[in-house]
């Protein structure tokens, strides 16, 4: 269990709303092409309009530094249909990684790979207590692209399970694309915690607000965004 998931949710009930023209966005949307049993494609792209401010913010913020860069999205929020199918996925993988055949059905038998898994994947709880972090409409995975809509490298794909997705990893690295790789990283962290965001310790990509990580990060008391529903 993840140390942020105690913390108190006290819901401000703000809504999902879609995400502004100004916020590129990768297309397809990765998980919708693996499957992802999205419900409808109206709120794919969609968070709480606290974390879309705050976003719009972080990606004007990065053009002051660098103007031929932006920010692009890879995921929004998340209804937990699809992080447990996602999840299923990522534990499927690990399960081939490690030369191993089991169904989904015998997860529970294999805590190891669970656990190896939670480290980049939120298990899909139901709970009201503890929800998905992308569930809640304040995670995002982002990148940057540069002036042609590419994205740029960042030294790991996004969702790659391994410690080279730790968004310190190059930090002690002396070659020449670990130093660029590690420039870049501190880039996105640096325009994502001006506005306020909060990372995620093992993924470069992952930033919230509002959630329990968020609310754990800044030793808040209390997340402000529980489960959120298509409106």
């Amino acid at each position: 269990m993840k140390p942020w998931s105690q913390i108190p949710i006290d819901d401000n009930n703000e809504k999902l709303i879609s995400i502004p023209i100004e916020i590129d966005f990768i297309e397809p949307h990765p998980y919708l092409a693996l499957g992802a049993p999205y419900k409808s494609r109206r709120r794919i792209w969609s968070l709480r309009e606290g974390v879309v401010s705050r976003l719009v913010s972080a990606n004007n913020y990065l053009k002051t530094i660098h103007n031929n860069y932006s920010l692009i999205l890879y995921d929004t929020w998340r209804p937990i249909e699809v992080q447990a199918y996602m999840f299923s996925l990522a534990f499927k993988n690990e399960c081939k990684k490690r030369g191993l055949k089991i169904q989904y059905n015998d997860m529970h038998s294999y805590p190891e790979i669970i656990k190896e898994v939670e480290k980049f994947w939120a298990y899909p709880s139901f709970d009201e207590k503890c929800p998905p972090p992308h569930s809640t409409g304040g995670a995002i995975d982002l990148a940057i692209a540069d002036s042609s809509g590419k994205l740029i490298d960042m030294g790991c794909e996004i969702d790659n399970m391994d410690i080279s997705a730790s968004p310190e990893f190059y930090e002690d690295r002396n070659s020449k694309e670990s130093i660029i790789w590690d420039d870049r990283r501190k880039l996105l962290k640096q325009v994502m915690l001006k506005s306020e965001f909060a990372q995620h310790p093992n993924e470069w990509w992952h930033f919230s607000y509002g959630d329990q990580l968020w609310a754990w990060t800044n030793q808040n008391r209390k997340a402000i965004y529980g489960k959120a529903v298509e409106n």
